[in-house]
């Protein structure tokens, strides 16, 4: 029988699926400002992020797959990187704020390639992650101080557990 982490169909690894496949739609609704329809779309894509991390763990973690410990925090980073980046261009959110978090998360992707996800997600990433989805869902639904305060703030916390990241990859290469 197969090791239970090197399946592939799982419903956490569908759910992620399901993410990745929202981004161009999500990107496609933006620039054609049917923001309800994005904003919804952002909410159900979160939804998933919620779902398949809940999933996986269950149980001790029997349900987390070599696949999902890739495909999931891809997935994050896809979603929040390229509709920040259309956040930008549509001038709800500054450039450079949004260079910050696009450069964290390929940072963020190369250090979870690099260290094949053996850095486990800290509750600060997580905190963060949540966030950063839900004031991309308040920025596209209605811009404004609440939207880009929440963003600074997710931003902030991603920052934070970048950090921790790196003092988890230095503590780990003294091991």
């Amino acid at each position: 029988m197969k090791d239970p982490s090197d399946r592939i169909l799982t419903v956490p690894n569908i759910l992620t699926l399901v993410r990745l496949l929202t981004i161009p739609i999500v990107i496609l609704l933006l620039l054609e400002t049917d923001d309800v329809s994005a904003a919804v779309l952002l909410v159900l894509a979160a939804l998933t992020d919620f779902l398949d991390g809940r999933i996986a763990r269950r149980r001790g973690g029997s349900g987390q797959t070599h696949l999902g410990r890739v495909l999931d925090p891809l997935a994050d980073r896809l979603l929040l990187s390229s509709v920040a980046v259309i956040l930008v261009i549509r001038g709800f959110l500054p450039a450079f704020v949004v260079a910050m978090l696009v450069g964290r998360d390929v940072l963020a992707l190369a250090g979870s390639l690099a260290f094949r996800g053996k850095i486990k997600v800290n509750k600060v990433g997580k905190a963060a992650t949540g966030v950063l989805m839900a004031s991309v869902v308040v920025v596209v639904y209605k811009p404004g101080a609440v939207g880009e305060i929440m963003f600074y703030s997710g931003l902030g916390l991603s920052l934070v557990a970048g950090v921790l990241y790196i003092a988890a990859i230095n503590e780990e290469g003294h091991r």
